[in-house]
């Protein structure tokens, strides 16, 4: 079994910011139910077993670049039935809308 230190556990990520985010979204899959990759979890701490996880080189922490796109929707852009959008109607042309005259200020006296 790999010793369970934060040396040990700051050589497997880059910062204390990406192995405390490595380890949180793993306690998370195994509270909500995920079986764990190693034989010496603990039933009662998902973070303990996240931790033993990332310690055993079961689970590995790299940084993706770039935004997500899993919560993205693709939108087909030929789809003629659709109305436009308001930032599509505004794009096509302004309004000939003569601007408001500024009123002057009189002078006192």
């Amino acid at each position: 079994m790999t010793e369970l230190t934060i040396d040990n556990l700051l050589s497997k990520a880059k910062n204390k910011f990406l192995l405390v985010n490595a380890a949180a979204g793993r306690a998370k899959q195994v509270s909500e139910g995920s079986l764990p990759y190693i034989d010496n979890f603990d039933p009662t701490n998902p973070v303990i077993t996240a931790l033993r996880e990332i310690a055993a080189d079961k689970i590995r922490i790299k940084v993706l670049s770039g935004p997500s796109k899993k919560a993205q929707e693709i939108l087909s852009v030929d789809d003629d039935d659709a109305p436009p959008s308001a930032m599509e109607r505004l794009a096509k042309g302004k309004k000939d809308v003569a601007p408001a005259p500024k009123k002057k200020k009189k002078a006192k006296d």
